[in-house]
């Protein structure tokens, strides 16, 4: 006896190039630009979308001058089309692992601290169960690992959110709970025994900070414009831990 397949995507004949063509708009916000992303043309891309708005009987996407934007019931039928794609994308890799012959090229991008610490262990977890895999791991700012990432040329970052709307184009999760902004300096520091400092005393100070477009930066800038004064002049800007602990070793600078 033949027994034909009864799910309602089979009797459907639901292609997962439909599913592909949903998240590319969602992440192109453009059906042109979606339809070029998977080598399709306009027309193609354009009636695949019209058909699946005709099999669930609801608007996907919304048209705008700036592009397209889905709707409630799109963007629930995205977020399934995502797990689906992801969790076949899964498979030759969990097949190599099963076989001994995986092989994958992953590209990590970290700032200073964690690549220090936190990122090592994790990649020695990691290539403790995939001992084929290549890892290429970059130590940079934040900006510029995020900017990096968005361009698809890393496919992890640890590092800090510069913003909410930042957010909002990512799948994150928090590591560590931000921390307040702390001054650092040398145990034998002129002030260690002092019960206070005049926020003048702050601004005429030596610093060692992080370069200008960095969250910790824009933080420690934020403290001094609060206070209605500017921030302090006498700055060395560096995000190298070692050169940051020579300097406070050997002078009366301060850190942030």
């Amino acid at each position: 006896m033949l027994y034909l397949p009864s799910h309602w995507f089979l009797r459907h004949r639901l292609k997962l190039r439909s599913l592909a063509l949903l998240v590319a708009m969602d992440d192109h916000s453009s059906l042109q630009r979606a339809a070029d992303a998977l080598g399709m043309t306009q027309s193609a891309a354009s009636k695949m979308l019209a058909d699946l708005e005709t099999l669930w009987g609801l608007p996907l996407f919304q048209r705008f001058p700036r592009g397209v934007e889905a709707t409630a019931a799109g963007a629930l039928v995205i977020r399934h089309a995502r797990n689906v794609l992801s969790e076949l994308n899964q498979v030759s890799d969990e097949l190599a692992a099963l076989s001994g012959h995986a092989e994958s090229q992953i590209a990590i991008g970290s700032i200073k601290a964690p690549a220090l610490a936190m990122v090592p262990r994790a990649i020695v977890e990691f290539q403790s169960q995939f001992a084929q895999a290549s890892i290429n791991l970059t130590v940079d700012s934040s900006p510029a690992l995020m900017a990096k990432l968005q361009r698809d040329e890393l496919d992890i970052v640890v590092g800090r959110m510069s913003s909410g709307a930042q957010a909002q184009h990512f799948l994150y999760e928090e590591l560590v709970q931000a921390q307040a902004v702390q001054v650092v300096a040398r145990r034998t520091h002129p002030w260690q025994h002092r019960s206070q400092v005049s926020w003048t005393e702050l601004t005429q100070a030596s610093w060692i900070v992080p370069p200008q477009g960095s969250l910790l930066r824009v933080k420690f800038d934020a403290l001094f414009v609060q206070q209605k004064m500017m921030p302090p002049p006498k700055l060395v800007e560096t995000q190298d831990l070692d050169t940051l602990r020579r300097l406070l070793g050997q002078t009366d600078m301060l850190a942030v």
